[in-house]
């Protein structure tokens, strides 16, 4: 049993979280949007957060070359196998279509990890 008495909406101290979304009436309670309005923030992340983009080019460079030797792999395996019982040339193909397109991701995000990294954003490094 909860000591605390039920305290009403308007008497809530700073920082006390509320029951949402249990309750979503009264002051300072709100239902949920799809689109939420104006700078109102919803979440718990810090305002300052940044991402850490080099750990991000890191790992994007690695998985494009890996998907790119699995892209390279599988065609030629497609290339060479028969048109039996699986695993055939149809499978190699399909593999070789899924490495290509997740290389393709990893491209694009190097891409946006450039282009970020240029506009200056990212964690700072001094501030750890």
């Amino acid at each position: 049993m909860n000591s605390r008495k039920h305290v009403p909406d308007g008497d809530r101290r700073p920082g006390e979280r509320h029951d949402f979304p249990h309750a979503p009436h009264g002051p300072g309670r709100t239902s949920p949007q799809w689109w939420p309005q104006g700078p109102v923030r919803r979440g718990t992340e810090p305002v300052t957060a940044r991402t850490d983009l080099e750990l991000r080019r890191l790992l994007s460079r690695v998985f494009l070359g890996f998907f790119a030797v699995g892209t390279v792999a599988f065609a030629v395996l497609a290339g060479t196998a028969g048109t039996g019982v699986a695993p055939n040339r149809t499978t190699f193909a399909v593999f070789a279509l899924l490495c290509l397109a997740f290389a393709g991701i990893a491209a694009l995000d190097l891409m946006v990890i450039r282009r970020r990294m240029a506009a200056g954003q990212g964690r700072d490094r001094n501030e750890r």
